[in-house]
């Protein structure tokens, strides 16, 4: 005779898919899961009561897991607080400024995307980016990773980029490479202009917390708005989400039962430069 609790399985089962991705929305997880939308939000409601998931506050019928998950498991990481953090303050952003960011960590040697504002801004050219990847050499997000990591970093994510067989990117001319940084670094973001008028433009910055580099905060835009005016105008704005997303993720890090002394981030050169501006 079996003891398998089917609502036990299915509850995991939704947990387990909600971990793939930040938000999901009812018929996004009755696609992924194959289950019956009313059993998925009798279960979902079960999971909200037990502080597992809640809704999106900012989006109708948007579902999210919780950090509450963690006491299940391992499940709950940096890259996963991070995104669950910066959320509410990303879109509180995206609202003002009606462009849409992305949210970027390290996934070897590539920039994989965590989160986004797509879904709340008027101007986004898809969707939604979270899950795309993008390369360390050729694109805002990259380049402003690679800048802004420490030195042990870099060396390792330059000797990834290349050892790889994709067919990708690879560091051949260290001089350039040692260049870009230090442009990257003195004017402390990275931008990419689009080749066409109706291409994409970015700009992305560094998001540090206890002094640590986490991620890159992108703000994305058309290729004919991205001009040095714009990027004037829009970094300070973006620079102050990067910080407020750092503070907001510090206490999260905190270790129990102690604290740790940080090294501090190399970032005179972002806050001379938002002064600047």
């Amino acid at each position: 005779m079996s003891t398998e609790v089917r609502s036990v399985q299915r509850a995991l089962q939704i947990l387990r898919v909600m971990n793939e991705r930040v938000s999901w929305t009812l018929q996004e997880l009755h696609q992924r899961t194959g289950l019956a939308k009313s059993t998925l939000h009798r279960l979902l409601s079960t999971l909200e009561s037990e502080k597992y998931v809640r809704t999106d506050p900012h989006v109708y019928g948007h579902y999210q897991l919780t950090q509450a998950v963690s006491n299940l498991s391992c499940g709950v990481t940096t890259q996963m607080q991070l995104a669950e953090v910066a959320a509410p303050i990303m879109v509180s952003t995206t609202h003002a400024i009606k462009w849409p960011l992305s949210l970027g960590v390290i996934d070897r040697h590539q920039i994989r995307i965590v989160y986004c504002t797509m879904p709340y801004s008027p101007y986004a050219i898809r969707p939604s980016s979270v899950g795309r990847r993008y390369e360390l050499l050729d694109t805002a997000s990259g380049r402003a990773y690679l800048s802004f990591c420490d030195p042990a970093e870099r060396r390792i994510l330059i000797e990834e980029l290349n050892a790889r067989e994709d067919g990708g990117s690879r560091v051949d001319d260290l001089r350039a490479l040692r260049h870009m940084i230090r442009e990257t670094r003195r004017q402390g973001y990275a931008v990419r202009y689009g080749q066409q008028r109706a291409d994409s433009a970015a700009l992305a910055v560094p998001v540090f917390s206890a002094g640590l580099l986490r991620g890159v905060l992108v703000y994305s835009t058309f290729a004919r708005q991205m001009d040095e005016r714009m990027v004037k105008r829009s970094l300070p704005t973006v620079l102050e989400t990067a910080e407020r997303i750092g503070e907001a993720l510090a206490p999260a890090l905190r270790p129990v039962g102690g604290t740790r002394t940080y090294l501090a981030a190399p970032r005179a050169d972002v806050h001379e430069r938002k002064a600047a501006a």
